[in-house]
């Protein structure tokens, strides 16, 4: 039995002796009693979003191609053998020097044969992929998309992880996994390494990243989530300026590694300091090491609570069901109601996945400077989110939902007609289309993990997160082929109008969610399911 003492100043204590309570009623009011420690300590959790950027887009700005306009010379003999028989070679384009070996086109002259002009070095350069001859464009995009196959095999494991060893714990595993191989990119000279590179930058980046937000939401009463969503995701957004910083300023590529690995380290320290959710205890049923989080939880916001005699109601639930991953997946096909909310959420983050990161690997197509087209993602993701947290505070989650997913769908559509804006440019109505769009793309993602976070139950809220997270990376894969490479073989409005009926899709399916944002967080699968019986559907 758990009881709360008097606070240690001479103010009562904020709840009755015997009372029963939730784990709900300790958390809103040791955030009504917070100091700025206890502030602190929650903004700080998930700074760890604003280095993420940088992990996810550093192939871009680490692999730009040479264009027409850099100069290039002859380094190797046989090249040098080849434009003393033809000098008129030097006026031509390397990557339109090829030759047919084996019925295959391949390059005439190779990295090793010439050395290009250029204000940055480019791993595409070093690893002959610069040019578009053969698989060169998709292995170079493998390299981007990798990254998201390195996110879904660590959101697979922390599926486990966050709910079996907590939340704090799985954040340092990805924490040390993150930074140690992106320090690695820096003596990276061969492109099979890069790619192992990328992969494990995913699982980190991913661990750390989830688990975080994971924790943050279950620190916070439920009003205020909607208002740390839209400061995570702000976070991120200020991430953008920092990546293309680094890809602007670094000139070596494997140093744009090495500062991405410190960035990481900086970024991350907060980790170490942070506070297990009392949430995850009490799922595990250890009401020990439950007291002791709400204690220290307590001392940040100046007060102690001594807990004896108060009943907290989530742990009499908890204890009365075995918290293992198998366990979960018999209650996720025993209740309905939780099972159509899970299966929803993953169509929704693979839609948005997709979307998302099909934008932000194509600004380089999409845009005439990709620099630019990431600070103009910037300022229209800023725009989103800080549009979103009002939005979704007046409306509520599941119709603010539908507005942006409608949204979307009507400026993937005005993208697809060829209009050019003003003779003497390269910009287009699908550049300015799309950096619209991505703002509602950028806020249906910003809503999506604030409503896994109170859609899904404690029980399952890890294990939601991961296979929901992981239905994103799938998507996230196949984005960049679909900006990078479908649009060459075929019209711009394939993968466009395709990502507009998506969006509808997504807009049916929130409409099929409840609302969220005045009920108490849900603890098993059956609350899931009284929740949806009890709610009433309407626009």
């Amino acid at each position: 039995m758990l009881k709360v003492e008097a606070a240690v100043t001479t103010e009562k204590s904020p709840f009755v002796t015997g009372r029963k309570i939730t784990t709900d009623d300790v958390i809103e009011e040791l955030f009504n009693r917070r100091t700025w420690k206890y502030t602190l300590l929650l903004l700080c959790m998930i700074i760890t979003w604003t280095a993420c950027p940088t992990m996810v887009y550093l192939t871009l700005f680490a692999g730009i191609n040479p264009t027409s306009d850099n100069k290039w010379t002859c380094i190797s003999k046989e090249c040098m053998d080849l434009v003393a028989n033809n000098s008129s070679l030097l006026s031509q384009f390397p990557c339109k020097l090829t030759k047919e070996v084996d019925g295959k086109t391949e390059l005439l002259l190779m990295s090793s044969d010439i050395e290009w002009e250029m204000s940055h070095s480019s791993f595409a350069v070093d690893f002959d992929l610069n040019c578009d001859v053969g698989s060169t464009r998709e292995l170079k995009t493998l390299l981007s998309s990798i990254f998201f196959a390195g996110a879904l095999t660590g959101l697979i494991v922390g599926g486990y992880l966050f709910d079996h060893i907590g939340r704090k714990r799985s954040a340092l595993v990805g924490y040390f996994i993150a930074v140690v191989i992106t320090l690695l990119g820096t003596f990276c000279h061969n492109y099979y390494f890069l790619l192992a590179i990328r992969f494990f930058q995913g699982i980190g980046c991913f661990l750390i990243a989830t688990s975080m937000y994971i924790l943050t939401s279950e620190l916070l009463p439920a009003k205020y989530r909607n208002y740390a969503n839209g400061w995570a995701q702000c976070l991120w957004a200020l991430g953008y300026p920092i990546a293309s910083g680094v890809g602007y300023f670094v000139k070596d590529w494997n140093y744009m590694f090495l500062a991405a690995a410190i960035l990481l380290f900086v970024f991350n320290i907060q980790v170490f300091f942070c506070i297990e959710s009392p949430r995850y205890y009490l799922m595990k049923g250890d009401a020990k090491s439950a007291k002791k989080s709400i204690e220290a939880l307590a001392a940040l916001a100046g007060t102690k609570f001594g807990l004896e005699n108060t009943e907290l109601v989530d742990l009499g639930k908890a204890q009365e069901r075995e918290q293992s991953f198998w366990q979960q997946v018999v209650e996720l096909c025993s209740y309905p109601g939780l099972l159509l909310e899970t299966s929803i959420l993953m169509f929704l983050w693979f839609f948005l996945g997709m979307s998302y990161y099909g934008f932000n690997f194509g600004w380089g197509s999409i845009v005439p400077n990709r620099y630019l087209g990431y600070l103009g993602a910037s300022v229209g993701e800023l725009i989103a989110y800080i549009s979103a947290v009002p939005l979704i505070a007046r409306i509520g989650r599941r119709r603010a939902m539908m507005l942006m997913f409608v949204g979307a769908a009507l400026f993937y559509l005005i993208a697809i007609p060829e209009v050019k804006l003003g003779k003497n440019t390269d910009w287009t109505l699908e550049s300015v289309s799309c950096l619209i769009g991505v703002i509602f793309i950028s806020g249906c993602f910003s809503g999506v993990y604030l409503w896994t976070a109170e859609l899904a139950p404690t029980s399952h809220r890890g294990f939601v997160f991961c296979v929901s997270s992981s239905s994103a990376r799938i998507g996230s894969f196949m984005g960049p082929y679909i900006f990078n490479n479908l649009k060459h073989i075929t019209h711009k409005a394939v993968p466009l109008g395709g990502l507009a009926v998506l969006a509808l899709l997504c807009a049916l399916g929130s409409f099929i969610l409840v609302e969220t944002g005045d009920k108490e967080t849900a603890l098993t699968g059956e609350d899931v399911v009284a929740r949806r019986k009890s709610y009433r559907y309407r626009i």
